[in-house]
């Protein structure tokens, strides 16, 4: 039982992230859009990983390449938020869903993980779920900054948990606390550049409107989920992690379904359903695994 826990806490986990949307959306109508929305999150969550770290000891400290993986896994909630207040939930999900491809990658290239022909079957599986959730219709001409930010994100995630994975790391709570500064800094730098991914500046009517639900998604959604998801990532291989996560897309996809006005039909569950088998693919093939810190 405690060898399945990491697998059992990274599917819960990703049940919740599915779900992500839900919060993200409510900042974004009480009056903070875009990049806002997470950064507002992110700060009412900073408190609880505060507390948590200063409380939870145990655990090795912190290397330059854990933080790097912490700081890289922050500035992909913070992309991923972005985006889902750009374009659709299912497109967002299925894009960042790439993440499992990039994993794969580094493990072969930086790690020295063989390719197998399960390696091979995974990755097709979920190019094709991608393929056919979006009709065929993936020209980059058609893609939006909601679109290209959401893949960014997947990018940022498979490499944060390639370095997180690749050395000694500090435990799951102190992991989040880097991923929450990794979110806010990342809000920070692209409200300071500015452009089309960081929105409009909030108004102080937005911001007292939207405060006490950014402060009940930190404490209450975000705290939870980052610990189990960090803890979970330093005890699976990063494609391992990343296809365990996979299971986020039933519970994003059905939950827009069943909330907003998103088509859903035939390709959507045929998209889930090949991207879910990637994932039972990759974890049933033989891996190697991390020993418990």
């Amino acid at each position: 039982m405690t060898e399945r826990l990491p697998v059992v806490l990274a599917l819960g986990s990703a049940l919740l992230w599915g779900v992500w949307w839900i919060p993200v959306r409510a900042i974004e109508e009480a009056g903070l859009e875009a990049v806002w929305a997470g950064f507002a999150m992110n700060l009412g969550g900073l408190p609880g990983f505060v507390l948590a770290a200063l409380i939870w000891h145990r655990g090795r400290g912190f290397t330059a390449r854990a933080a790097a993986g912490a700081l890289l896994a922050g500035v992909a909630v913070t992309t991923y938020s972005a985006a889902l207040t750009y374009t659709d939930v299912i497109r967002v999900a299925l894009l960042f869903y790439l993440a499992p491809v990039w994993s794969k990658l580094i493990e072969v290239v930086f790690f020295g993980e063989r390719w197998t022909w399960t390696s091979t079957l995974a990755i097709a599986l979920s190019f094709a779920g991608i393929i056919t959730i979006f009709r065929g219709e993936v020209a980059l001409e058609d893609w939006s900054v909601g679109d290209l930010m959401a893949v960014g994100s997947g990018m940022a995630w498979a490499t944060g948990a390639a370095l997180i994975f690749s050395g000694p790391t500090p435990n799951g709570v102190h992991l989040s606390l880097g991923m929450c500064v990794g979110a806010i800094l990342t809000c920070v730098l692209l409200i300071a550049v500015g452009g089309p991914s960081a929105g409009a500046w909030p108004t102080a009517e937005g911001v007292a409107a939207a405060a006490p639900v950014a402060l009940g998604a930190g404490a209450l959604y975000l705290v939870p989920v980052m610990v189990v998801t960090l803890w979970a990532a330093t005890r699976l291989p990063p494609a391992t992690m990343s296809f365990l996560l996979t299971t986020e897309i039933i519970s994003g996809v059905g939950s827009a379904a069943l909330l907003l006005d998103e088509r859903f039909g035939a390709p959507e569950v045929i998209g889930a359903v090949l991207v879910a088998l990637g994932a039972t693919i990759e974890v049933i093939a033989p891996h190697r695994r991390r020993p418990a810190n």
